[in-house]
């Protein structure tokens, strides 16, 4: 058993490993590459924050903030011209200002933002009793973010260059003008992020950013539009020191030298009191965005800062004294997050993911706190804080998780809740004997990870060149996010018991670049030290195409071990993620990606209106009748998938308020062509508007179609085969996944009242052919309002056609040139679905398609 307290009398054991487990911890560390490289990380992290804390005290180390201010630019608007002003008494620094298009998420260029060249560009207007001059300070120059964390890692700058402003008097007002005139597009949401920093609160006043609207005339439009004041102290926050706090434990267990247990005590002491602040207020006033003292950071951070205790606490660095401190502000964070009025975990619903039972926030605070009681257990509440994280994650288990294994919100937090289990489920292996891992729902959210791995993507590539897996970009998340680092962790805990999922699990990492570092928000640098083993057997899993209807995500896999060719398409029955997303897709070819979810940017930080909004995904959006176009629907309804080795294709029901009826069907044509079919089925008296992002360096755009110029020598050729002749207009919009491009292309089909859209998108290497796609004339015995032929040809002779059914009735379509034909795909389910195969058969040999109402059907000749 672990224990929390020191003892004379023996070695204090320690919760993840024990003193006879050092020395092969070492020699790991020694001799695994990857560790190696991991640890030397860690080291020169810890050696930076030492070099800091040489300089100035840990409240000063991390003391900028982001501070962000949204809003929207006015009808007549320009230009704006934006500013940051400085009211009450006393001492407020800024180290910089961005602006950012939040309506397309891309960076406003200015030219001195950062101040890095002094106030070249400022003007300034010092109020009476104010002076402004330039400083220089120690330590990091990134501001933490309003929610999240900005990463500890990576080289910091040796001194940062801020603006620092004294008021004299309350009643002072000092302001920083940016000289230049800033273009704006009317009617557009834009965000001013400033980077602030103030070590108390103004005396009767904070800090604000302003702007003023100019019109195209030079003239300015309406009064200066100041944001809310900003006036809390911005003294440095626990989870800027976590990440190295972590290293420095990590280095005294490497190394035995008190020095670091000393740096990792000082950082804790910190943290502790900080966390402490936080929660308190948080609790005082509810919700707000600095989210890091909320029950889902701070559960997170609680695990990692019991962990870091664990390994030091027996150190001479410690003294008894300091362990008694350390101990009770523990134990008061832990009890905190028992309290309904910091956190209602007792709730089975709420109005949000950030409350409730349901909720990632529960995930991690029940799981901090399980860690916490595991590695406590002669704390007086330490047994009742157990049973009832296991509770907790039981009823998530059984609730919760999906019968797929997929944690209901997107891949991001299905990844983030999973890693926050891992640590406790290893604590309670190693030190109950109670084995989660063993559990269906567990193995299942693991198999989830497998089952939506990407192509292998040649652009984004690992550390030595190889393609590597990703996972997709749905709602909030991004594709960078390396979360196969979880299947490496796990991977060991499933040889004996499951050697074939283990075996997956490591082909897959492997696949994923082998990530070891733990990476994003909180990370626990010493899972990374522990836990992979990259000599255990591999095996590539299954993968093939795949629906996991309870998230809502289409796979479509095809080529080399189906790893070449891939599209996700998104028909989910959530709301979590919030994303205005429904039937969006997202295709890789040949390991290139040619058209991708947007991903997502920061939830406070003013560029969420693009990656949330309908214009940043690749769906039909309608007009709302004031001029724009209208956010859809955050779920829709799955009617139909089928996969066959030809054909794939999925149809979903996507009830927008704008749209009388609207059903969008995606169609991945295999057999010899590799293409995609769009065909979105509208009645509606709106007009609409169909967006297709790619991420490409140009594009050449003709009457009926849109060929993009992709990365890794691809194309996407898009063919608007309806409506016809319609409008095309292009601009750009970010993309997240560290991608050579930072902005897609962005493509808009206008179409008028009632008009359906049918697009063929086929990716193609640069220099070959594209396919051919033409309409059919129809027999007019066959012609009716709705139904329609097309034919799609390859440069080889290869043919298929394509036949739609928008009217309300069971059509039959004879196909000109009397070929005999073979339909591609499944029948539609149902009783009756062979002998409505059969049929279908019967009549495509005669060169007849039998359309039931809304129906598409792919034939080739036999």
């Amino acid at each position: 058993m672990s224990s929390a307290y020191k003892s004379t009398a023996a070695a204090r054991p320690f919760g993840c490993y024990n003193h006879d487990q050092l020395d092969g911890i070492r020699s790991r560390i020694d001799q695994l590459p990857a560790a190696a490289q991991e640890f030397a990380r860690q080291r020169e992290l810890s050696g930076q924050f030492a070099a800091r804390e040489a300089a100035a005290p840990l409240h000063r180390l991390g003391v900028f903030r982001v501070e962000p201010f949204v809003f929207r630019a006015p009808a007549g608007a320009a230009m704006l011209k934006l500013s940051v002003h400085i009211r009450g008494r006393g001492v407020a620094r800024i180290g910089g200002v961005r602006l950012t298009h939040s309506q397309l998420g891309l960076p406003v260029t200015l030219q001195n933002g950062s101040l890095r060249q002094g106030l070249d560009g400022w003007t300034q207007e010092p109020g009476i009793g104010s002076n402004i001059r330039l400083e220089q300070l120690p330590g990091g120059g990134s501001g933490l973010q309003p929610s999240g964390v900005t990463p500890a890692d990576g080289a910091a700058e040796e001194e940062v260059r801020c603006v620092r402003i004294r008021n004299e008097a309350e009643d002072s007002l000092a302001v920083l003008r940016y000289e230049e005139l800033l273009p704006v597009s009317a009617g557009d949401y834009y965000g001013i992020q400033t980077e602030l920093s103030l070590e108390a609160p103004m005396v009767n006043g904070g800090i604000a950013a302003g702007v003023v609207f100019i019109d195209a005339a030079g003239q300015p439009l309406d009064a200066e539009l100041l944001s809310p004041l900003f006036n809390r102290h911005t003294l440095t926050n626990w989870a800027y020191l976590l990440e190295a706090a972590g290293a420095d434990a990590n280095l005294y267990m490497a190394t035995g030298e008190d020095r670091y247990a000393g740096l990792a005590k000082r950082k804790l002491q910190y943290m502790l009191a900080d966390m402490r602040q936080g929660m308190d207020i948080f609790r005082r006033d509810g919700w707000h965005d600095d989210d890091t003292y909320g029950a889902v950071h701070i559960g997170r951070g609680l695990a990692a800062v019991s962990v870091i205790y664990d390994q030091i606490a027996a150190s001479a660095a410690v003294s008894a004294e300091e362990s008694e401190s350390l101990l009770a502000n523990l134990r008061y964070i832990a009890a905190m997050m028992m309290d309904t009025a910091y956190y209602r975990f007792d709730l089975p619903t709420f109005p949000d993911e950030k409350g409730g039972m349901r909720s990632n926030w529960n995930a991690d605070r029940a799981t901090g706190l399980g860690v916490y009681a595991l590695l406590f257990p002669q704390e007086p509440e330490s047994a009742a804080y157990l049973e009832h994280a296991c509770s907790v994650v039981d009823w998530q288990l059984a609730e919760v998780v999906d019968g797929d294994g997929a944690w209901p919100e997107n891949v991001r937090y299905h990844g983030a809740v999973l890693h926050r289990y891992f640590l406790f489920f290893v604590l309670l292996k190693r030190l109950k004997g109670t084995d989660y891992f063993a559990r269906g729902k567990v193995k299942a959210m693991y198999r989830f990870l497998l089952g939506i791995v990407t192509a292998e993507d040649v652009i984004q590539g690992g550390a030595d060149g190889a393609p590597v897996l990703l996972t997709p970009a749905v709602g909030d998340a991004n594709v960078q996010e390396k979360w196969f680092r979880l299947l490496g962790y796990a991977a060991p805990f499933y040889t004996e018991e499951d050697p074939q999922l283990a075996a997956e699990m490591v082909w897959t990492w492997k696949r994923g670049g082998a990530p070891v570092q733990d990476t994003g928000a909180f990370p626990l640098p010493l899972v990374a030290l522990l836990y992979p083993q990259p000599e255990l057997p591999e095996q590539m899993p299954e993968l093939g195409s795949v629906h996991y209807p309870g998230i809502g995500y289409v796979i479509f896999r095809s080529g080399e071990q189906n790893l070449q060719y891939y599209a996700i398409y998104e028909a989910s029955p959530l709301t979590y993620h919030a994303h205005h997303d429904e039937g969006h897709f997202s295709i890789w070819a040949n390991g290139v990606p040619l058209t991708l979810d947007a991903g997502t940017g920061g939830y406070y930080n003013g560029d969420r209106h693009w990656y949330v909004s309908g214009a940043a995904h690749n769906i039909v959006q309608f007009a709302d009748g004031s001029g724009g176009y209208a956010d859809g629907p955050l779920k829709s309804v799955c009617r139909e998938v089928s996969f066959t080795e030809e054909l794939d294709y999925a149809r979903s029901l996507i009830p927008d308020v704008h749209a009388g009826e609207y059903e969008r069907h995606f169609l991945y044509i295999k057999a010899g062509f590799d293409a995609y079919l769009v065909w979105d089925r509208i009645e509606s008296a709106a007009a609409s508007v169909w967006n297709l992002h790619t991420l490409s360096s140009g594009a050449e755009i003709t009457e009926q179609a849109i060929d993009a110029a992709g990365l890794g020598g691809m194309r996407l050729h898009a063919q608007i085969a309806e409506p016809l002749r319609p409008a095309v207009t292009a601009g750009e919009g970010a993309v997240g996944g560290a991608y050579p491009l930072a902005a897609q292309q962005h493509f808009r089909v206008h179409g008028r009242a009632g008009e359906d859209f049918v697009v063929l998108l086929q990716p193609h290497d640069e220099g070959t052919p594209a396919l051919r796609l033409e309409p059919l004339a129809l027999e007019p015995a066959d012609a009716a309002d709705g139904v329609r032929l097309y034919k799609l040809s390859r440069a080889d002779g290869g043919w298929c056609v394509a036949a739609l059914n928008g009217s309300g009735g069971t059509r039959r379509v004879r196909v000109p040139g009397g070929a005999a034909l073979r339909v591609l795909g499944a029948a539609a389910g149902g009783e009756d679905a062979a002998a409505q195969a059969f049929e279908h058969a019967q009549e495509a040999a005669a060169g007849i398609l039998i359309l039931e109402p809304g129906a598409i059907r792919m034939a080739v000749p036999q």
